[in-house]
């Protein structure tokens, strides 16, 4: 049973019992010799034996009208307790909720309420834990639309720069052109992406659930990522393990482990290396992608995945493939998580780990 109701069911049976017993007192009196006054005397066999023996009346404490008044005063009193037990909390909920109703998203419920041991402290603290994330996702949601803005601005005014600049001088024109179109091309991506992670996001997505065979899958992003690394003078290291299949959408898999592997080639130093290892404990199976590059800040690794968060400003990107990522993985039923690789107390570089639980153990 809950607490409250017991608190109810207490005050309810001990008032009850209140009145029982006061009506037994009241009601129910037996002659003894404690109520014969002093000097009594038992009268003698020849008395008469039909007269009723002589009642004295009882005493103070003892009258009906003491007994009734104490009764309606108790009850006045736990009728008043009670109601103030149950309306003052409502009251407070019933203010709280008004201002969440005026777009007060940063109401809360003091610890008056919040900690009471009962079905209201419960309410009041689901209730803050609620107002938290409604506040939250509002502020989640103006940045998202600001951040927005502010990315398709950039592509924008450079493609009118660029436009104003082919007019001025016609025999830059060609150059312009060739420049707004890859400004163009950035600005699809953008949009594409910003698409993608929209449909993650609210769940309109509609991801396939085949096997996918993550071996072949990672070894084709590294063939491809290994020369983007040569090209800027790094390596990357390939360890891959015999591994079951997963159930996943292979083309949401391939954008998400290939953004993980290119930012890696990408803060990565020249003349070092990226190792992407692929393993197998069990049911887990386990993806790991490491560089050597100046990791992130410890205060920054928790927003690594909110969109359009860069660690390294200095960097291009939109801070979009992390979110994008983390959701796909999440999609196919795996996990994935940041950290930095330190050595003798500094930050040496930075790793990345995906797990997926097969879908079977079968090894391919």
């Amino acid at each position: 049973m809950q607490r409250l109701f017991w608190r109810f069911f207490l005050v309810f049976w001990a008032t009850l019992l209140m009145a029982i017993m006061l009506v037994r007192l009241t009601f129910v009196w037996q002659d003894d010799v404690h109520m014969r006054p002093p000097g009594f005397t038992m009268q003698p066999p020849h008395a008469e034996l039909n007269m009723p023996p002589e009642r004295m009346p009882p005493p103070f404490w003892r009258r009906p009208w003491l007994h009734l008044l104490l009764l309606l005063s108790a009850s006045i009193v736990f009728s008043w307790l009670l109601a103030r037990y149950i309306a003052r909390p409502v009251q407070q909920l019933k203010q709280a909720l008004a201002g969440l109703a005026s777009n007060k998203w940063q109401t809360q419920l003091g610890p008056e309420l919040t900690a009471r041991r009962d079905e209201f402290g419960s309410l009041s603290t689901n209730f803050n834990k609620m107002a938290a994330q409604a506040a939250e996702a509002i502020a989640s949601q103006r940045r998202l639309l600001h951040d927005v803005s502010h990315e398709l601005r950039s592509p924008l005014a450079r493609i009118q720069i660029l436009s104003g600049l082919a007019g001025q001088s016609p025999a830059d024109a060609e150059l312009m052109i060739t420049k707004i179109e890859q400004e163009v091309t950035k600005l699809d991506l953008l949009v594409a992406k910003i698409l993608t992670f929209s449909k993650l996001e609210d769940g309109t997505a509609e991801p396939e659930h085949i096997d996918v065979d993550l071996a072949d899958l990672v070894e084709s992003i590294c063939e491809d990522a290994r020369l983007e690394a040569s090209a800027s003078q790094k390596s990357l290291w390939l360890q891959l393990s015999p591994v079951a299949s997963i159930k996943g959408d292979p083309s949401l898999l391939y954008s998400a482990i290939e953004n993980v592997i290119r930012n890696a080639v990408k803060y990565t130093p020249a003349y070092s290396e990226v190792s992407v290892s692929l393993q197998q404990h069990g049911q887990q199976l386990s993806l790991q992608v490491c560089d050597q590059g100046p990791g992130v800040p410890e205060q920054h690794l928790d927003r690594l995945f909110t969109p359009f968060f860069r660690a390294h400003s200095s960097h291009n990107g939109i801070g979009l493939g992390l979110s994008i990522a983390k959701r796909v993985i999440e999609t196919c039923g795996g996990t994935i998580t940041v950290n930095n690789i330190v050595h003798n107390g500094a930050i040496a570089g930075f790793k990345v780990v995906i797990t997926f639980t097969v879908s079977s153990l079968s090894v391919q």
